[in-house]
């Protein structure tokens, strides 16, 4: 679809979502209006394959986009790119004419999930009968189904018993079938609505299932479904960090061009300190965006020409991943840090950017450990790391 199509489309809403920011963070859950708004532009189904009804689009894309709403809310923009992954998840796992007939029927449609396998489901008559629990399901109130990933339960045993191969089922299932428990009390990206689910006894026709495990891999033939899952889901986050960090970058360089700092005779711009923050700002931002879309360009490039990705690039993206992410973080305290007192005042900017941008980096897909575990695949030796 190209880049510019993309932006084309999400122009339009970005007023929305700095309009409905503060709401959001308030209530602590995304705006459903701002959330409509983006599924009828196509922006929640980015990462669903075109020939299903999704957007089919590269990573770029979908980086730049999340970027662009991260510019202008953290929350909004991690929840856009948390529910974009969610309808790739279901794209992955659930029968091909059940998703292409949803998003034909249902293109506007809202999938939020969680595909860690803390459910259960038992196979009965026609489908599968679900029950768990399963926390940090962003964007939550705002979805119409939920994709939700459980253990195969077979004659009172997990699947994952030494006699069958442990067995997962992605079940798709209408909000009104789950209960959503308030629990998402947090500091940073509050406006995500990372709630709890409740399933009890919830019957999931066959339709609306997939199960995998065994060492079958039933996911649609296309370059992003060629990735391991370590590879799809760490980048998309450093859109999200990346978008805040600009985001303070441009109020530092408002601040810095009008405040006086106590007992200075000129502006903050002034002061060797913040000119020295504002640049190594722009430079830790700058060169790890750079860095992860080279790392994802040459990754995208052996996806598209359908040719194994070796031990080394994979360790490179994620490193680039993480990296991006640190570097972010590090950004925002910096100026921060150079904004002086403003920073601490809670009617202002910083303490939201701050708390959501160290959000980002406790994701556990780009979490500062994951550095080191990429050191090691780099060193020659084993991740020992089963999300890696």
């Amino acid at each position: 679809m190209g880049l510019a199509n993309f932006e084309e489309r999400l122009a339009p809403v970005l007023a929305l979502v700095a309009e409905r920011a503060d709401w959001s963070n308030e209530h602590r859950r995304p705006d459903g209006e701002v959330f409509q708004a983006l599924a009828a532009a196509g922006m929640l189904r980015m990462m669903a394959p075109s020939h299903y009804g999704g957007q089919g689009a590269e990573p770029e894309e979908f980086l730049a986009a999340v970027e662009a709403v991260g510019r202008i809310d953290g929350s909004a923009a991690w929840t856009m790119m948390t529910l974009n992954e969610e309808i790739g998840i279901a794209s992955a796992y659930l029968p091909a004419e059940s998703m292409t007939s949803l998003l034909t029927d249902q293109p506007d449609i809202i999938i939020a999930g969680s595909g860690v396998a803390v459910g259960r489901a038992v196979a009965t008559a026609g489908g599968w009968l679900v029950n768990g629990r399963w926390k940090f399901v962003t964007g939550s109130p705002v979805a119409d189904r939920l994709i939700l990933a459980s253990l195969v339960r077979r004659d009172g045993a997990d699947s994952g018993s030494t006699r069958q191969p442990r067995q997962v089922c992605f079940a798709l299932v209408p909000v009104d079938d789950v209960v959503i428990e308030d629990t998402w009390q947090v500091a940073g990206l509050r406006g995500t609505g990372s709630n709890d689910v409740v399933l009890q006894d919830v019957f999931v026709p066959d339709r609306w299932a997939g199960v995998i495990g065994g060492g079958d891999l039933p996911l649609p033939d296309t370059p992003f479904y060629r990735l391991a899952n370590g590879l799809r889901f760490p980048f998309p986050k450093v859109g999200v960090a990346v978008g805040i960090a600009r985001a303070a970058l441009s109020e530092f360089d408002e601040l810095a061009r009008t405040k006086r700092p106590s007992l200075q005779p000129g502006l903050l711009a002034e002061r060797p300190s913040a000119q020295a923050a504002m640049a190594n700002a722009e430079a830790l931002i700058g060169s790890g965006r750079a860095w992860v879309r080279d790392q994802v360009a040459a990754l995208w490039s052996l996806a598209c020409a359908d040719r194994p990705i070796p031990a080394p690039l994979h360790a490179r993206v994620r490193l680039a991943s993480s990296y991006a992410v640190v570097s972010a973080i590090q950004a925002v305290e910096e100026l921060a840090s150079a904004a002086g007192t403003t920073a601490g005042q809670l009617d202002g900017p910083w303490p939201r950017l701050l708390a959501d941008v160290r959000a980002v980096g406790q994701h556990f897909m780009v979490a500062p450990h994951q550095m080191q575990t990429a050191g090691r695949v780099l060193l020659g030796e084993q991740a020992d790391d089963p999300a890696f």
